[in-house]
């Protein structure tokens, strides 16, 4: 083995080594507030990405509310109208879903109905229901986790 190998590569080695141990750490846990705050832009920005019309915040959140061991949990909901295409329900969910999955990485958390999907975020601790309860309306409807307030 060449000498100057040997020289650099004990220090090389150890380097490799500390720079693999950081990938094992465990994600953040974030605040109710934080994932409140979270929770609110995936709302506004599927109804951006949806291209919804008439916005009206139905639950502002912003409060804490209690959920048991001293954790909390933050609520956000709104509704929006769309009237391009047909306005169907069914269609106005798979919308909804493909302008969500723009934002963030949501999993389908239960079994729903056309006019309604419940997804959830294991990352954001963020939990979200998308409906079409009528012809051309939409509803976006969350909540965090119980979480820590902060």
């Amino acid at each position: 083995m060449n000498p100057a190998w040997r020289v650099l590569s004990a220090p090389l080695i150890g380097l490799f080594v500390l720079a693999g141990c950081g990938g094992n750490e465990e994600p953040k846990v974030p605040t109710a507030a934080e994932a409140g705050v979270t929770l609110k832009e995936h709302i506004t920005r599927t109804f951006e990405g949806a291209q919804a019309k008439d916005i009206k915040v139905t639950d502002p959140g912003g409060k804490d509310v209690p959920c048991g061991a001293g954790k909390v949990k933050r609520t956000y909901a709104a509704t929006a109208k769309n009237d391009i295409g047909s306005g169907d329900p069914d269609s106005l969910v798979l919308v909804m879903i493909g302008a969500l999955d723009l934002v963030a990485e949501y999993e389908l958390n239960a079994a729903g109905q056309p006019t309604v999907q419940d997804v959830v975020s294991k990352e954001f601790r963020t939990h979200i229901v998308l409906s079409s309860p009528a012809r051309n309306a939409m509803v976006i409807r969350g909540e965090t986790d119980c979480l820590l307030p902060g």
